[in-house]
């Protein structure tokens, strides 16, 4: 209950402006959502399985083999594996905004490539870019959500990527269900070219984005990251000097000044290790629990379980259920942890996986059955968009130290990538073979987890991404995070957010720390 009032005085301190900026970026998920979900609803229409497919004559239609579905679904993956791999040093020189230009300028060109395709080839050549465009925005987004946000609200805003991908997922499922009945190539070149439209609305909002203001502080324009903390936060927290704070909590960590970020062999030294291997795994999970079998291939489950006459109605449903689960998420995380969440997610998600896999498998089922796999598909759905879905985004985006942030961010999705285009590419494959056995193997690794999460996985919550190094440097184990003590500012600021202490006591320490570093500037120069 105290979580819940102290998340409720949280957002009495979000800005009009803070939620905008943050909504901008936010809405570059919805392409990266749009598209699994829209190709999973294109491949199904006939005029694109005549188009690009081969005619099945013990079927009587035209289908795509299973080889050249595989390949549809899962090279794309590797434009997306590029994505991540550049986009940590592209941000790093010249930050988010820019980034998301770029981003955004590929996005456009994809769609206009796969609408224009007469073969297999060219049309996987479009899906690539596209998903060159995910890769970066999936590192874009959430790490810049997470800096420019309080910490006491950083799970909502960058939960927001999960809303988004779920919204795309939506739109797509009605897109295809109106498109599904064209008898011409309209239907699908029409689903497939609205994956530009987010792009083109984010190009013309991003001009009155700032960057990230510990982006700035890093290079040492920290007069730049003080006016976006002024506009970001609200007028009384400006006054009382709360971005002063924000800044000096930042300059106590030793950000100012440093240029240069870490290499990427530092994920792996003694002090980073823990760290990466938590964002890795938490990414893993998130795919070996079957989020790209339930996004992708969501009409081509309900098919092959015999529920074709509805498999498009049923995904859609499913993607409005979904975020729905998603919009709660984005309070639950800073209500309840992310640890609570994952924990709890991971074991339901196995159970209704394991119910879907059992009842898919009975021969002719009834209607009760039939309605038992849809029951399942749709809770299975709606808890992993609810917790392991974004809270893995959320780790990944805050755990990395601001020196390997954006590095650890694109390390954990590009292992991310891998792993789904894995699940991806075994698929088609599975379904054809074992049909909704394949539940089982998700559900497994939905149970696992829960183990995994409960013994590793660290509580975050609540705390500003400077006092989250202290966490780490205290080597405690994951279930002692949540009581653990920090210290100095990092610890002043996470009080007066919380409202434990007045803005006042957090003054006077402030004050010492300016006069510290005041003094350190003056020796330097004497020297």
């Amino acid at each position: 209950m105290a979580g819940i009032f102290a998340t409720r005085a949280a957002f009495a301190t979000a800005t009009p402006k803070l939620f905008l900026f943050c909504l901008i970026y936010a809405l570059g998920s919805i392409f990266f959502g749009y598209d699994g979900a829209s190709f999973g609803g294109v491949q199904a229409m006939s005029p694109f399985l005549r188009k690009f497919g081969k005619y099945n004559e013990a079927k009587g239609t035209y289908t795509l083999p299973k080889q050249l579905a595989s390949l549809m679904n899962s090279l794309p993956l590797i434009g997306k594996f590029t994505g991540t791999i550049i986009v940590g040093p592209i941000i790093e020189k010249i930050g988010h905004r820019w980034t998301m230009m770029f981003t955004c300028g590929v996005q456009i060109i994809g769609p206009i490539i796969q609408v224009t395709s007469n073969n297999p080839a060219q049309f996987i050549v479009g899906r690539f870019l596209v998903y060159t465009a995910v890769g970066l925005v999936e590192n874009v987004v959430p790490t810049y959500q997470s800096e420019i946000a309080p910490g006491v609200l950083r799970g909502f805003f960058v939960g927001s990527i999960q809303l988004c991908l779920t919204t795309g997922s939506l739109i797509a499922g009605i897109v295809n269900e109106s498109m599904s009945k064209k008898v011409n190539n309209s239907g699908w070149q029409i689903a497939t070219a609205l994956q530009a439209l987010p792009a083109v609305l984010i190009l013309g909002l991003l001009w009155f984005t700032p960057n990230s203001p510990r982006w700035l502080v890093f290079n040492d324009r920290s007069d730049e990251a003080l006016q976006v903390l002024r506009s970001v936060r609200r007028k009384e927290d400006v006054d009382r000097g709360l971005p002063e704070l924000e800044i000096a909590a930042m300059r106590e960590e030793g950000h100012v000044g440093r240029r240069e970020k870490a290499p990427w062999k530092d994920l792996f030294n003694k002090r980073n290790l823990r760290r990466t291997t938590i964002a890795c795994t938490v990414m893993t999970f998130q795919q070996l629990t079957g989020v790209t079998f339930s996004s992708s291939y969501g009409p081509t489950f309900y098919r092959s379980v015999g529920l074709a006459d509805k498999a498009f109605v049923y995904a859609v449903v499913n993607n409005a259920t979904s975020v729905v689960t998603a919009m709660m998420a984005m309070f639950f995380f800073d209500v309840f942890g992310r640890r609570s969440l994952i924990v709890h997610g991971g074991w339901s998600q196995g159970a209704f996986l394991v119910a879907i896999a059992a009842l898919g498998r009975i021969q002719d089922p009834n209607v009760h059955q039939s309605n038992g796999i849809v029951a399942g598909m749709q809770l299975y759905t709606c808890i992993l968009h609810m917790t392991l879905g974004p809270g893995a985004y959320i780790t990944a985006a805050e755990i990395g130290t601001q020196t390997l942030r954006e590095k650890t961010m694109a390390f954990s999705t590009a292992i991310n990538v891998v792993v789904g285009f894995a699940v991806v590419f075994a698929t088609p494959y599975l379904l054809a073979d074992i049909g909704s056995g394949t539940a089982y193997i998700w559900g497994g690794f939905a149970f696992l987890s829960s183990i995994w999460a409960w013994f590793f996985l660290p509580e975050l919550k609540g705390r500003n991404l400077e006092e989250i190094d202290q966490l780490f440097d205290a080597n405690i184990p994951a279930w002692q995070f949540g009581s653990y003590e920090t210290e100095g500012l990092s610890h002043d600021l996470h009080a007066v957010e919380q409202g434990q202490v007045t803005q006042k006591e957090a003054a006077m320490e402030l004050e010492e720390v300016e006069a510290r570093h005041a003094a350190a500037a003056d020796k330097k120069q004497e020297v």
